[in-house]
């Protein structure tokens, strides 16, 4: 009887340990199921025509829930931007995941000055997420954070032209919205690697938000709290049909090994590539790197330890590959 109960808790074991992995969340922009692009020409839902030159906005409060119900919290703040939206969650002991829920804006115990976990922002450090940034995510200690920016120029008269500015400039304590995801699909990149994919539809946040007309908005009601509520209502974030299906699980695309006090970084047939940028996972951005070459090689030196998001880019400046790299 000893010996059978040993050998169960060593099986238990040997599949906690198997079970371990690094879990990665990528949230693509997305405009009418095409890769977002800054200063390019959309169609809005009322066929107006604009442009966006920035849209960025916090992700907080994740949930996994795993295994048969298993539950595990990620208590950081994610700043996502169209250039920066792979988040590494961190190390877990997770096989199946079934449910993620997250938090669109600031949690109120860090947004305000009645937080109770509320901080100075001059007291983060530079490469925190709540720290200052530019185009500016932070309204002051009675307003809080923004939870979501986006702001760019539109067509107001129909000319063609793109006079009219428009920024909202989302804040307060009362915006922030749970999105709650049912029945993920995860991808497999290898036996210590799950990534989870999901595209953020754009088009469907700004939907019936007459963008070409609303100006320049700084607050918590009206048109601020409809787009916040358009997270909720419409379909902005979904599970594309491939969510199962990552790019980084090809080797023979784009791969990185560890060669002495480098990381050197391989990929071939990425058309239209023109730089390439290495980001540690705040977002910061470690280098940058040009060659318009489809198939290459790329070593980068003295990085210390850790974790690094690899991003291949063209010349509008959007991903049209990336890779998390282990240093």
């Amino acid at each position: 009887m000893k010996n059978f109960c040993f050998t169960i808790l060593f099986l238990i074991s040997f599949i906690s340990c198997f079970g371990q992995k690094n879990v990665f969340l990528d949230i693509a922009p997305m405009f009418q199921n095409s890769n977002l692009e800054m200063n390019e020409n959309y169609t809005a839902w009322n066929g107006k025509i604009f442009a966006l030159d920035h849209f960025d906005y916090y992700l907080s409060n994740i949930q996994i829930e795993h295994d048969g119900g298993q539950l595990t919290a990620i208590n950081s703040v994610f700043l996502i931007e169209p250039q920066n939206h792979t988040l590494y969650l961190g190390y877990f002991n997770i096989v199946q995941i079934e449910k993620i829920s997250f938090l669109v804006g600031v949690p109120k115990p860090l947004n305000t000055q009645t937080g109770d976990q509320a901080m100075d922002i001059s007291l983060y450090p530079e490469n925190h997420p709540l720290s200052f940034q530019s185009p500016s995510m932070y309204w002051g200690w009675q307003f809080g954070y923004m939870h979501m920016i986006i702001g760019g120029n539109a067509d107001h008269n129909g000319d063609g032209s793109l006079e009219s500015q428009f920024e909202l400039h989302n804040l307060g304590n009362t915006n922030q919205q749970l999105i709650q995801m049912n029945n993920v699909i995860q991808s497999n990149v290898s036996q210590d690697q799950i990534n989870v994919n999901i595209n953020c539809q754009v088009d469907q946040w700004i939907n019936n938000i007459s963008i070409s007309t609303v100006g320049i908005l700084h607050g918590e009601t009206g048109v601020n709290a409809q787009i916040m509520g358009n997270t909720l209502s419409e379909n902005v974030f979904i599970q594309p049909a491939n969510a199962g299906v990552d790019n980084n699980s090809d080797n023979s695309k784009i791969y990185f090994q560890n060669v002495s006090n480098a990381l050197d970084i391989y990929w071939s047939e990425l058309a239209e590539i023109d730089k390439i940028h290495v980001r540690d996972l705040s977002g910061k951005l470690i280098g940058e790197y040009y060659s318009i070459e489809p198939s290459g090689h790329l070593s980068v030196p003295h990085l210390s330890k850790g974790y690094y998001i690899i991003q291949f880019l063209n010349k509008n400046s959007v991903v049209i590959g990336s890779l998390n790299a282990i240093h």
